[in-house]
């Protein structure tokens, strides 16, 4: 009789679970007066979401040449960072580790991450499921964090 009662626990804790979660990591430079953001994805998340524009084929010697600027070109519509008004950064770049994703940009000219709003709905479009962690970092701050489901408002990072 115990083993009929384990047989379902069992099969529930090892069936597949599928986590979709992106984490975008803003830290504050003063030394530069930058934020400098890197942006961590699960790498075929992205690629899918991207697949009716071009198959991008991350980390491959086929990789599209275009890469950088369509991934660019979605976050643009999925992230937006506004103190007073709507922040614009740079592509950086990015680096393939394993299934991992990490994207760098850099917003110049930033005194303080104080007041910082943002709105991340990177992947919502393609997973219901999705969520954005976002770390915002600031020399002598402490670090403040905030989720983003799928509906979620703006959210102000403050002191």
């Amino acid at each position: 009789m115990k083993s009929l009662f384990l047989v379902p626990v069992l099969v529930g804790m090892i069936a597949p679970h599928d986590f979709f979660v992106s984490i975008l990591t803003i830290r504050h430079s003063p030394a530069t007066q930058t934020l400098d953001l890197t942006w961590r994805i699960t790498a075929h998340d992205i690629e899918h979401a991207l697949e009716n524009v071009a198959p991008l084929k991350l980390g491959s010697d086929k990789e599209h040449p275009k890469a950088d600027s369509l991934l660019n070109a979605y976050f643009t519509q999925h992230l937006v960072l506004m103190q007073d008004k709507q922040l614009t950064w740079t592509w950086v770049g990015k680096e393939l580790d394993g299934e991992t994703l990490y994207c760098y940009l850099q917003v110049e000219h930033i005194a303080s991450p104080k007041d910082l709003l943002v709105q991340n709905t990177l992947l919502q479009d393609v997973f219901l499921e999705q969520q954005n962690l976002v770390h915002v970092e600031g020399e002598k701050l402490p670090t403040r964090s905030h989720t983003f489901i799928r509906g979620s408002t703006p959210h102000t990072f403050m002191w």
